[in-house]
Parts: structure tokens; C-alpha cells; sequence
């Protein structure tokens, strides 16, 4: 009789939990199980004004659902039905030269603009990831408004300018009595527009610790600069602003100028005797730069040249560009590139990985380390890359034009990177065989010049 009496218990309750599932109340079923004519009533249907008033919630975000869908599906075939495509350009040839300014808004305008649209697509999450992930004597291309700065580790930049007192009161705490490996040891930082240099600084003032004092309120990168200074015992005139002992630079300069500025001085005890200048960067960082220059394989190679060789030194790019998911994506950037560029200043519909590619192909010792697409909100649009250059044996050689056409030796790979390249065999093959050509059939434009040999 007991057990009876439980197995009914048990079918109530299961009978109960699946009412409410199904939307349904758990008390007013179970209350339904013990008197059938209130379970009678129950199953009977409600009207609209009550069915409104219990589920308002989930119809309102229904209905929100849909008006958002809709509206997304009718303003996307109208843009596609009425906009004209541009086309895919080849390399270097759009009808005009991307500046990476914006042209019809201003920079603080453009910046609060990014606030939005960055949050929307999680890309303040990746730039958060890269410069996590900056080490040494970090060289930033395109810095624009500084929007990488808050998510550097400035521990041992400010470390002379920190009090004895709140020296102590760190090292009271035991999670920072270790020594941090992620914090960087220089800045500097390099964009061709002084107007968005004075928001990198007030940027500066705002995320770096002790940099209230150093930086007015609204700073002026025209009145603040020095036009001519020493950098390495290089004299270079590009205008810098110079913080923390030459520890924070930031340049007015085009970084498709031959010459980079080379890593500053950082001395690791306070002594008379300077250590030899650096001649290389540890860690080079570029957002949404490659869509805004003439050449971006130049750039890339000028990059090469300022990275430090082997597994230490790494050039991580994030970029936008033609997807590899659909077509009909780059359907849409090609007809909303021309609009993107008179806003943006830069055409967002390269093939960001072909470029990558090609530039491999052609600079010496460059190797891609990785190449990813997070995000399935942008559809494959945004592309994380990190690159990095080994050591240029004797084997590698160049042709007349400075291409290479042959890999010999690779020499030896440490870590990680080893499992990655390919031999030295299937690289050769591969470099001279493939066409830089992306998935979507465009084509990359590469100027030839005279001692190239002829495909």
C-alpha cells in the first residue's frame, strides 16, 4: 500500500514538473491534481488581455526580435538592389588613396563613433587580447586615438616615477610580489594625423598611472612636440612627444617611411654606463591599419625590418577585409566600400589574407605564426594575424627585384613555430607555384620591375 501510494506521489510530481515546463504554474497544477474540475478549468482557454498580461515578457521580446530581423532584411535588399557595387580593385589601384582619417566627421566624432560600433562586434575584447599579449619594447603602427593603451601593462614604464610609499604598499600585496612578465619596457607610438595624436594623449593621461602631471587637460600634439630630436643618436625630424625619461614616444610619421624610429634606450640599473640602443622591437601592433596604405606589402616588409628576428619578436595585426564564409558578404562590403571610404577614409573590402600571403611570399624570413577570423558576428570579416621572421640564412635567395624565388636551409626552429612551418621543400614549391589570388577570385596587383624573372 505504500509503495503504491508513493509511485502515485511520483507520477503527481512528474505530471506537475511537465506543466510547468510547458509554461504553466507549479502550484496552480498541483493544486489542479488534487481537484479535477480546477484542472478542468485550467486546460480551458484564456483570453488575449490575460495571455498579454502573463507573457508580456517573452512577446515583447519576440516581437523586438522580429521588428530587428525585418528591419535588418529590408534595409539589406534595398542596399543591394539600389547600391552600385565597386569592385574588388586590384592592389594599389582604387580610384583614390585610402588616408585612414575620416573625412566627413571629425576625430572625436569618429572615436565616439568606435564606443558603439567596437562593443557591438566584441572587437574591444581582441584588441584587449592583443595587447595582452605585447612584450619588450612595443612599437605601435597607426595608433590613431590610442584606443590599445588602456590594455598595456605599464608597471615597469612608471616604475621611477611610483613613491617609496606605494612601492611598499605593492609589495604588501602577494599577488604582485612577483615580477609581471607582461608588462612592456617601452611604448612608442607612430600615426600621420596630429589631430588624432591629441586624443592618444589626452588617452595617455587618462589610462597610464602618473600621467596627470606629465600631460595637460587638453593636450595639443602640435604645441607639446619637439621637431627635431635625438633617438639613438639618430636625429630624426618627426615631431615626438616624449614622456617617463624617453620610455613613452609617440611620432608624427608615416609608417611607410623607410626609416622607423628605433626602440629608445632603457637602462636596467641606474648607473652611468647606458646599454648599447636596441636595434629591434619585440613586439609590433597594428589595428585596422592594412586597408588605409598605398602598398600594405610594403608596410608589412617595412615591419619585418623593425621586428626582432627569431621566435621573440611578433607583428600582430588585427584587420577587416573580404570574408571566406559567403560571397554574398562580400557582396555587401564591395557595395558599401565607396561610402566606407568617404566616412573612414579606407576601403574595408581587401583581401586582408592575400596580402598577407603575398607579403610571406616576397620578404625574406616573414612567416605567418597564425591567422584567424573570431567572431561569427562579423562573418569572417575581422582577421587576427601574428607574424614573426627567422633568422635569413645563406640559402635564401632574391632575385634582381628583391622577391624570393628560392629557399634553401631553413636552419634550425625552436618551440612551436617548427610545427607550423612547412619543410623547406613544400615552402619553396608552395611560394613559387601559388598565385596570390584570394578565395573570392580577386586578384592582388603586384608591380614587377625589371630583374624580376617572368612567370
Amino acid at each position: 500500500m505504500q509503495s503504491k501510494c508513493m509511485h502515485r506521489r511520483a507520477v503527481k510530481v512528474a505530471w506537475c514538473w511537465s506543466r510547468a515546463l510547458r509554461g504553466g504554474d507549479i502550484f496552480s497544477t498541483s493544486r489542479a491534481a488534487v481537484s479535477g474540475n480546477e484542472g478542468a478549468s485550467t486546460n480551458a482557454k484564456q483570453p488575449v488581455a490575460e495571455l498579454v498580461q502573463n507573457r508580456w515578457f517573452a512577446l515583447f521580446g519576440v516581437g523586438a526580435a522580429t521588428i530587428c530581423i525585418g528591419f535588418f532584411t529590408a534595409s539589406s535588399v534595398v542596399h543591394w538592389l539600389s547600391d552600385e557595387p565597386a569592385p574588388s580593385y586590384p592592389l594599389g589601384c582604387e580610384p583614390e588613396v585610402p588616408t585612414g582619417r575620416p573625412l566627413v566627421q571629425s576625430p572625436y566624432e569618429f572615436d565616439l563613433h568606435l564606443d558603439k560600433s567596437e562593443y557591438r562586434y566584441s572587437i574591444t575584447k581582441l584588441r584587449r587580447h592583443m595587447a595582452a599579449e605585447a612584450r619588450g619594447h612595443v612599437l605601435e603602427i597607426a595608433v590613431g586615438t590610442g584606443r590599445n593603451l588602456e590594455f598595456y601593462n605599464w608597471d615597469k614604464v612608471i616604475e621611477g616615477l611610483v613613491s617609496p610609499e606605494e612601492r611598499n604598499q605593492r609589495a604588501a600585496l602577494w599577488w604582485q610580489t612577483k615580477e609581471d612578465q607582461s608588462a612592456i619596457l617601452s611604448f612608442t607610438g607612430l600615426d600621420i594625423s596630429p589631430s588624432m595624436l591629441d586624443i592618444t594623449l589626452q588617452r595617455i593621461r587618462q589610462v597610464v598611472p602618473h600621467m596627470v602631471d606629465s600631460i595637460p587637460k587638453k593636450p595639443s600634439f602640435a604645441q607639446l612636440a619637439s621637431t627635431v630630436t635625438s633617438v639613438n643618436t639618430i636625429v630624426t625630424t618627426a615631431p615626438v612627444v616624449s614622456l617617463v625619461s624617453n620610455r613613452i614616444r609617440i611620432f608624427q610619421s608615416d609608417a611607410q617611411s623607410p626609416s622607423l624610429p628605433s626602440p629608445p634606450v632603457v637602462p636596467s640599473t641606474p648607473n652611468l654606463s647606458s646599454p648599447p640602443p636596441p636595434q629591434y622591437y619585440d613586439t609590433i601592433l597594428q589595428t585596422f591599419g592594412l586597408c588605409s596604405v598605398r602598398d600594405p606589402v610594403a608596410l608589412i616588409a617595412n615591419l619585418a625590418r623593425a621586428v626582432r628576428p627569431g621566435d621573440e619578436g611578433r607583428i600582430l595585426l588585427l584587420e577587416h577585409g573580404r570574408s571566406n564564409w559567403w560571397e554574398v558578404v562580400n557582396g555587401m562590403l564591395d557595395r558599401s566600400a565607396r561610402g566606407h571610404f568617404a566616412r573612414f577614409g579606407c576601403w574595408w573590402n581587401r583581401d586582408v589574407e592575400a596580402i598577407v600571403r603575398e607579403a610571406e611570399r616576397r620578404v625574406p624570413g616573414l612567416e605567418v605564426r597564425r591567422l584567424e577570423r573570431p567572431g561569427w558576428i562579423t562573418l569572417g570579416t575581422h582577421v587576427l594575424i601574428e607574424l614573426g621572421v627567422r633568422h635569413v640564412m645563406e640559402g635564401e635567395k632574391k632575385s634582381g627585384g628583391g622577391e624570393v624565388v628560392e629557399v634553401g636551409k631553413e636552419g634550425e626552429k625552436k618551440g612551436w613555430v617548427s610545427f607550423l612551418s612547412p619543410s623547406s621543400s613544400s615552402s619553396s614549391s608552395s611560394s613559387s607555384t601559388s598565385s596570390p589570388t584570394s578565395s573570392s577570385g580577386s586578384f592582388l596587383s603586384v608591380k614587377k620591375r625589371d630583374g624580376d624573372p617572368k612567370d
